[in-house]
């Protein structure tokens, strides 16, 4: 609108107001057309900077395989990745949105989705592998994980929201057929170790009988056999035994309780108490009543295993058994050490893990199962075991159990 416009549109004014002359309406109209033009460069602006995010957004999603797809405030779908028409199998001139919403109805094909998304726009927030089992329109029916930022350029505050799409179809089935293997596959153990403890209680018995009612039959060979299968009796019950606690100790719910330290440590005292006395061992452990929240059962099992592994283990210079105890701010630090025969610098990582042991406990019998019992219960109750061996001989073997449980 130019000046001649501005004065005959003034001109055409019935002025009823004597304050203001023709001159000021002409003022303020200049104002409002000044007004005018800063809105249109606004305008302009605007839309520049969401051409510009849009092109800095599709930049982006071009780079990255899995399926992405750029939506803009209005949570209308702008542009798409290669990948995204690959995988739902569409070509790129056809709307990508419809796989997401119904633009006839209305409506989000995926439920809650759009709620999710209307809350990243003022917020900022993100959401990741929102599950979601859908069935597609191009590819049937899959389980996708879906995982959405606020994406804005910083040079203005033109927001558009990227979703990243990952098909979880496969790993879902591969997840569900391994469960139900494991499932299988602990059902077998548990009934071989049913099955197992009748025969090995059998084979001991005829034997232990053999031995007892015609040793003066069986001459020396035939006594040493009957000491053998004793011996090897003796050890594959023990190997059951332990199988089957190492499971109940993978598998049973833990019953997380208020349990007091000396309480435990009496338990398992009273049943190595006939071992200390005949190879006078001194057992020394915390005076103060410490109270640990846990699993009663597996800290019983902890002090069981780590007890008997330094009798078993420590050899004839076993003298002392200490049992501590220390702090820090997140964890309880239990602990059993030893003068014994120790071990080796190399063998403090693979002692806990199941049928392993360290080069120095080969020759002593074992099932290398009760280290790797104490290392799953200290990762069940969110803590680690570790061990430290010494230059006096000391072995020090602990377990941290947190303090939030």
């Amino acid at each position: 609108m130019g000046e001649k416009d501005f004065v005959t549109c003034c001109e055409a004014i019935e002025v009823n107001d004597e304050h203001k002359t023709k001159e000021q309406f002409i003022d303020e109209l200049g104002k409002l057309r000044q007004r005018i033009a800063e809105l249109e460069a606004l305008e302009a602006d605007h839309k520049r900077a969401v051409q510009e995010t849009r092109e800095y957004a599709e930049s982006i999603v071009e780079t990255v395989r899995e399926p992405l797809v750029v939506l803009d405030a209005d949570l209308r779908v702008i542009s798409a990745n290669r990948s995204f028409y690959e995988t739902f199998k569409t070509k790129p001139g056809e709307t990508a949105g419809q796989l997401l919403y119904d633009l006839g109805n209305r409506q989000w094909n995926i439920p809650k989705l759009r709620e999710l998304l209307e809350e990243i726009l003022p917020t900022g927030a993100a959401f990741d592998n929102f599950e979601v089992e859908h069935e597609f329109k191009t590819i049937g029916r899959r389980v996708m994980h879906l995982n959405a930022r606020r994406l804005s350029k910083k040079t203005n505050e033109t927001h558009l929201i990227l979703l990243a799409i990952e098909d979880a179809t496969e790993r879902k089935r591969t997840q569900q057929a391994l469960r139900e293997s494991l499932e299988k596959l602990k059902f077998f153990a548990y009934s071989v170790i049913h099955d197992l403890k009748s025969p090995i209680i059998g084979i001991y018995g005829v034997t232990e009988l053999l031995h007892k009612h015609y040793k003066d039959v069986l001459d020396e060979r035939g006594k040493n056999y009957c000491d053998q299968i004793l011996k090897a009796s003796v050890h594959v019950a023990a190997l059951v035994e332990k199988i089957s606690v190492y499971i109940a100790t993978k598998e049973s719910p833990l019953k997380i309780e208020k349990i007091t330290l000396k309480d435990i440590l009496q338990i398992v005292k009273e049943e190595v108490s006939p071992r200390l006395a005949v190879r006078q061992i001194r057992w020394l452990e915390p005076e103060s009543l410490v109270e640990v929240k846990a699993d009663r059962l597996s800290i019983l099992r902890v002090f069981r295993n780590l007890v008997d592994n330094a009798l078993k283990y420590g050899g004839e210079d076993l003298n002392e058994l200490r049992i501590g105890y220390k702090e820090s701010e997140d964890f309880h630090i239990l602990s059993v050490s030893d003068d014994g025969a120790g071990i080796r610098e190399g063998d403090q990582e693979k002692i806990f893990a199941a049928f392993r042991r360290g080069d120095t406990y080969e020759a002593v019998e074992g099932v290398g199962l009760g280290l790797a019992i104490v290392r799953e219960i200290a990762e069940r109750h969110g803590g680690i075991v570790w061990a430290e061996p010494r230059e006096d001989k000391w072995t020090t073997f602990y377990i941290s159990i947190p303090k939030h449980l």
